[in-house]
């Protein structure tokens, strides 16, 4: 059956006649068997209003058995059918048939004269460009407006509108816009779906062979689920396939789906390569089980996308039999896992599982039902030991512990992510013990080392078997002559993703005196511990800015100090005559020996008490202390981004949180001995049992300090980044995926707030408590609020 052009060129006579003849000639052969002759030329109509303005055309109509048809006339463009069918399955769609087609540019006409050649062309004309044409007839299911069909269609129509200008700008920027909106509105429309726990995965039926020398047929056959057209067409566009026709047919009785789909690759090489088809397959077949379980994950378009590039990493890493590939890939609880986990961190898959495929699939098949990832803590020094054995070389024993660190790192990261048993405290605990071990380590190999060098201080007897065996830690510590602290976070046991790792180094002797020289000359302990504490750090390597990098600025006379100092500089400095601010003097509320010699560590934890807890007058100097953090706020809260809220550093954060619950440490520890404790949780328990707090307040302090120490692991794991803790902006799409990552699910009775209000509610709860609080305890605003002194 054929369709006549010029009854057609009757029907649309304001049309050039020549033109319309041009476009039935690029309509397939099976198009006027769908549509009559009214049909076409209403499609014909709508293409020819083609404009860059209204780069589309939508057309809702109902049906009879409360069915709607809906037709999508536009400039055709890459990914446009996957994206339009994302926006029918958000708005609750449920296809039953549907013709889709891609009308190629058609034949160009006779050249033009020689007046017609010198004429500019002044738009585009629609009738000479590749355009489509997709109808889909199908049933409205659970929607954003279920019960007022033209209020339904409006938006409907709007929503697809807009996604077609987007794709029509030809610009990365808007063409990922289009992707994420489409892919947030599947999301939001599948988590409104009650389906049973996934256990098993619907079986799919696929067959994909060469048509001709220019395309490729696949054929689905499956259970219709929802979104079910959207997960199988972005498998297909990912992989750099455009649709050029589709035929939907899905059975009422059985509710099964065959779709037949003719796809143009990408490069016509792989018209015949059985793996590259293959591939496509099986990538079809994952992806679009993965859709299922998108619901659970914080950015759902970038955990479709990073599937697809894991899916293809691990395709073309397996051998020729992929069956073992698609068993662990396909197995629910892994999706289910890998669906929150590439869906949070951009840090994380960059930095861990980018190029990992088959052992990240490994490691999440073999722990699907405990979710436990990380070896027992207890286990951590002597498996350290282990990775350290038989090491050559300063360099090699450097390279074995930070292979350690990063697969312990990505282990721990996988708990906090993927167990709810593994809150922010187990987090913290469990990266401060990793965190402990590693600085243990690597300051006692560079001590071995640097004794190696310039001999051991005078007066310090060589371990045994430390000159003999160096890929050995030595266990013992007493006679070393130095010790290491933590401060800042890892003193307060408080570490989370991305923190930096704040140390201090002390030594034993004066700083004039040397060391016994061995291969090299002697040097002065000064030199020698600077040299410590210098290579200690650059030993921990980082990838990131700030993610477990070692920071020494905490140290007497800051930057302008000895990176190591002596006990006796030390307690000079801290001591009642000492030239230490106020605010050096409330950090040290959170040192903590955890390295070295620990009896060294001891009369140093000492010397503090002595310095902090006995003279609290020396330490609560407010106007010092109020001052310095205003203007640590003041170049903190700058830029373009300073108007938004900052989780860490706007008035009743994190910062003022924790700098007024040293300050009540401080200030009430004479009385209250318990008080005395670098850990921040154990000194908020303690002030209340003090009767510091009250139980009111008690409950404010805690679930503030609680909120803001996983709202900020949320912004370090989303961006990767230790120092942007300004929150999105408030219609942005960053900020629905943070409320997500940071536990605000989604919500359907809580139909006027979102995931992202809900959390932004919640940050002014919990700063406007910290902020009546500090006035209650100290009676004048927090640092950087105005009037504040």
């Amino acid at each position: 059956m054929t369709l006549d052009a010029d009854s057609l060129a009757a029907k649309r006579p304001e049309l050039d006649a020549a033109a319309v003849h041009r476009h039935v000639a690029r309509l397939p052969e099976d198009y006027a068997s769908r549509f009559d002759l009214d049909a076409a030329a209403q499609h014909l109509g709508a293409i020819a209003a083609l404009t860059d303005a209204a780069p589309g055309c939508v057309i809702v109509e109902p049906q009879p058995d409360d069915k709607v048809a809906c037709t999508v006339i536009a400039f055709d463009h890459p990914h446009e059918f996957s994206l339009i069918a994302g926006v029918l399955a958000g708005f609750g769609f449920d296809i039953v048939e549907g013709d889709v087609y891609t009308l190629a540019p058609p034949e160009p006409p006779e050249p033009p004269s020689s007046a017609g050649r010198s004429r500019l062309k002044l738009r585009r004309d629609p009738l000479e460009e590749a355009v489509i044409i997709d109808r889909f007839v199908g049933k409205r299911i659970a929607s954003p407006f279920p019960d007022a069909f033209d209020a339904w269609s409006e938006h409907l129509r709007d929503e697809l509108a807009r996604v077609i200008a987007l794709l029509d700008r030809n610009a990365d920027d808007a063409t990922l816009d289009a992707k994420r909106r489409v892919n947030e509105r599947v999301t939001e429309q599948l988590a409104t779906i009650q389906r049973k726990p996934e256990t098993t995965l619907l079986p799919v039926e696929l067959e994909l062979e060469p048509v001709d020398d220019r395309l490729v047929r696949l054929t689905v056959r499956a259970q219709d689920t929802p979104a079910y057209l959207y997960a199988l067409t972005t498998a297909l566009s990912l992989r750099g396939v455009s649709i050029q026709r589709l035929r939907i047919h899905s059975d009422p009785q059985t509710h099964q789906l065959t779709d037949v789909i003719d796809l143009l690759p990408g490069a016509r090489r792989h018209l015949h390569d059985k793996q590259w088809l293959e591939h496509v397959k099986l990538s079809a077949l994952l992806t679009k089980q993965f859709t299922y379980f998108l619901e659970s994950s914080p950015d759902p378009y970038m955990a479709l996308t990073r599937f697809e590039r894991l899916t293809e990493d691990f395709l073309s890493a397996a051998s020729a039999d992929s069956s073992a590939g698609l068993a662990t890939l396909a197995d629910p609880k892994t999706l289910r896992d890998l669906a929150k986990l590439l869906g949070t961190s951009q840090y994380l898959w960059e930095d861990f599982i980018r190029g990992q495929s088959t052992m990240l699939s490994e490691i999440l098949l073999e722990h699907a039902d405990d979710r436990r990832y990380a070896e027992p803590a207890e286990t951590t020094p002597l498996r350290m030991e282990q990775a350290l054995a038989d090491a050559v070389g300063l360099s090699e024993q450097c390279d074995r512990l930070n292979r350690f660190k990063e697969r312990e790192l990505l282990l721990l990261d996988l708990d906090h992510l993927l167990n709810p048993a593994v809150d922010f405290r187990a987090f913290a605990e469990r990266l401060t013990f990793l965190a402990e071990n590693l600085i243990a380590a690597a300051s006692r190999l560079v001590y071995d080392d640097l004794c190696r060098s310039y001999g051991p201080p005078a007066g310090v007897k060589p371990l045994p078997g430390a000159q003999t065996q160096p890929g050995q830690l030595a266990l013992q510590s007493r006679n070393l002559p130095y010790a290491v602290f933590g401060l800042g976070k890892l003193g307060g046991c408080a570490l989370g993703y991305a923190s930096d790792i704040e140390l201090l180094f002390v030594y034993a002797d004066k700083p004039t005196a040397m060391t016994r020289g061995g291969k090299r000359k002697p040097v002065s302990l000064a030199e020698f511990f600077a040299t410590l504490a210098r290579e200690t750090a650059g030993f921990i390597r980082t990838k990131r800015d700030g993610i477990f990098e070692v920071d020494l600025r905490l140290r007497p006379y800051g930057k302008e100090g000895p990176l190591a100092s002596s006990q006796q500089q030390f307690e000079t400095y801290y001591s009642g005559a000492g030239p230490a601010h106020p605010f050096e003097r409330l950090a040290l509320v959170r040192l903590r020996w955890i390295a070295g010699n620990p009896e060294l560590g001891f009369n140093v934890e000492q010397a503090r008490d002595k310095a902090v807890y006995e003279q609290p007058d020396k330490v609560a100097d407010l106007d010092a202390l109020w001052d310095i953090w205003t203007r640590g706020k003041r170049e903190k809260l700058v830029g373009p981004e300073a108007a938004r809220p900052n989780a860490k550093y706007s008035p009743g954060a994190l910062v003022d949180l924790e700098g007024v619950i040293q300050l009540l440490q401080v200030l009430h520890a004479r009385r209250a001995p318990q008080l005395r404790v670098p850990r921040i949780t154990q000194a908020i328990e303690a002030l209340h049992r003090a009767g510091v707090l009250s139980p009111q307040q008690f409950a404010d302090i805690r679930g503030a300090y609680g909120f803001f120490r996983v709202l900020i692991n949320g912004l370090r794991v989303l961006r990767g980044n230790a120092k942007d803790l300004f929150l999105p902006a408030s219609d942005s799409l960053e900020l629905l995926h943070l409320a997500r990552r940071t536990g605000y699910e989604r919500d359907a009775r809580e139909t006027q707030a979102s995931p992202a209000d809900r959390l932004m509610r919640d940050f002014n709860s919990h700063t406007r408590a910290v902020r009546q609080f500090i006035e209650q305890q100290f009676q004048r605003p927090a640092p950087g609020v105005p009037g504040a002194p």
